[in-house]
């Protein structure tokens, strides 16, 4: 997608800011990429989703996700980057969904996606919403004696198909090996991309935000005019405004 102009960055802003995580991920996924209908977007794989929200970063004129993880044995704060152009290769090597065989039982299943990952939120606790994303995204389930409930599925089936699932959609998580400086520990790192998409995005509204702010106060004028300015001749006129406060 083109680059996303600062009108188009603070329409964005205001219109996912008030949304929960999945549903923001949703607004900044529309934007990220050609026009599609909301249950189309709900229905997309997530690493098919964070797609676009990385085509949307890239618009705002990020190459890679600068990240913070903190050490879990030292506490110390640790920097990571992420390329985007990896991670989006990553995702080009994603599959289409196939069953599972294991242990005697086969399990027809499918990506999880938006709704599935909002439904998943609403358990008690991560065991729970591990299973509430499973029994959705299982399709059919048969064992040695017939079908069988997904809900009763072995743990070491469930764990094939997590597996499985984890395979054909590689940008569903995206967890990168970090080693601390500080202790010298290594650990893995789970980089959510929507919700530094998002962080990225909002810091972006805020320094516009502050930049009509200025401008308004110096000149009188509009957010639209303020906005309508490019780049460089709106820093002209905010280091021009500065020097005679």
């Amino acid at each position: 997608m083109t680059e996303l102009s600062a009108l188009s960055t603070l329409d964005l802003w205001e219109r996912a800011q008030d949304r929960t995580e999945v549903r923001r991920a949703l607004v900044l996924a529309e934007a990220g990429g050609p026009p599609a209908e909301p249950a189309e977007l709900e229905r997309l794989p997530i690493g098919r989703r964070d797609v676009r929200l990385l085509e949307l970063y890239r618009a705002l004129g990020g190459s890679a996700l600068e990240a913070t993880a903190s050490c879990p044995s030292c506490s110390e704060t640790v920097e990571l980057e992420v390329d985007v152009a990896a991670l989006l290769d990553r995702a080009a090597r994603g599959r289409a969904p196939a069953p599972v065989e294991a242990h005697g039982f086969t399990v027809a299943w499918r990506a999880p996606d938006s709704l599935d990952v909002e439904a998943a939120a609403a358990g008690r606790d991560v065991g729970e919403a591990e299973r509430v994303l499973l029994e959705r995204c299982v399709l059919s389930a048969t064992g040695p004696e017939g079908p069988v409930d997904p809900r009763e599925l072995p743990p070491e089936v469930r764990a094939a198909v997590t597996e499985a699932m984890a395979e054909a959609d590689p940008l569903a998580e995206v967890l990168v090996d970090v080693s601390c400086p500080a202790c010298g520990a290594g650990f893995v790192a789970d980089v959510a991309v929507a919700a530094f998409v998002w962080a990225e995005l909002r810091a972006e509204a805020e320094r516009l935000l502050r930049e009509v702010d200025v401008l308004a106060r110096a000149y009188g004028w509009t957010d639209p005019e303020v906005l309508a300015l490019g780049e460089r001749r709106r820093a002209a006129y905010l280091a021009l405004a500065r020097e005679g406060a």
